[in-house]
């Protein structure tokens, strides 16, 4: 028997009113699946940092988000500080950095920080790099130096046996594939302007970050008495260890 027509609309009306309660039902799901990490315990991390920082003013740390897996994406991450009074969006950067605001009211109340990813494919965990300076200018001299200082601050902080007999012998300036390539040259005690080579490689030593384009600059192949003239803002400056 064909249904009247008087009696399809009120039908199809339920219909898609079901069928869009089923999809909200899922995004509900997924929010409460999300990502997290403690609050406290990032807390106490950031603390752990501030003696090792204070000696060494060429290097910074940040918490830092980084994916399980290379095919993970890093761009659009989000980051929640969520508590019973506190309630906060933290800034990250393109390589999954951020700078931990310190409330004691968050870590009194065992606030949480939330990511905007479904949990399982990223975990959260400390970074040291090299403080990016805002005129991209660095000495040679500074950089040897920021990577003595990075090397020792990551010793310090428990992973000695994983860096047994490292040492520094260069830096690298991170950049994004999908960009211009990177104006970096080194500028010599003479004035002459050379070109750093480029790079496809990791931004730092864990590989499930994928791959960048890095300006690397290798202390043995350039006198410490120039500089290096970073043109294009990197998005961190990492170390290289042999």
């Amino acid at each position: 028997m064909r249904m009247p027509k008087w009696m399809a609309l009120p039908l199809c009306l339920l219909a898609c009113a079901a069928a869009a309660e089923e999809v909200t039902k899922v995004v509900v799901v997924a929010a409460r699946d999300a990502e997290w990490h403690s609050y406290r315990h990032a807390y106490k991390a950031a603390r752990s940092f501030e003696p090792l920082l204070k000696t060494r003013p060429l290097i910074q740390a940040h918490m830092q988000i980084r994916p399980n897996q290379p095919e993970e994406p890093m761009e659009g991450l989000q980051l929640q500080l969520s508590g019973e009074s506190v309630n906060q969006d933290i800034p990250v950067d393109a390589l999954g950095r951020a700078t931990l605001p310190m409330l004691k009211q968050a870590y009194d109340e065992d606030a949480v920080l939330r990511l905007n990813r479904q949990r399982g494919h990223y975990h959260f965990s400390g970074r040291y790099s090299i403080r990016e300076r805002e005129d991209g200018i660095y000495s040679g001299a500074d950089l040897r130096a920021a990577c003595e200082q990075l090397l020792s601050a990551q010793r310090d902080s428990g992973y000695r046996l994983r860096l047994l007999g490292k040492k520094c012998v260069g830096v690298k300036f991170v950049y994004p594939t999908d960009g211009p390539t990177p104006d970096v040259v080194y500028r010599g005690a003479d004035g002459q302007l050379t070109p750093l080579a480029t790079a496809l490689g990791y931004p730092f030593e864990n590989p499930t970050m994928g791959t960048y384009r890095l300006a690397i600059y290798r202390f043995p192949d350039w006198p410490d008495t120039g500089e290096v003239l970073a043109h294009s803002k990197p998005l961190a400056v990492g170390t290289v260890y042999e």
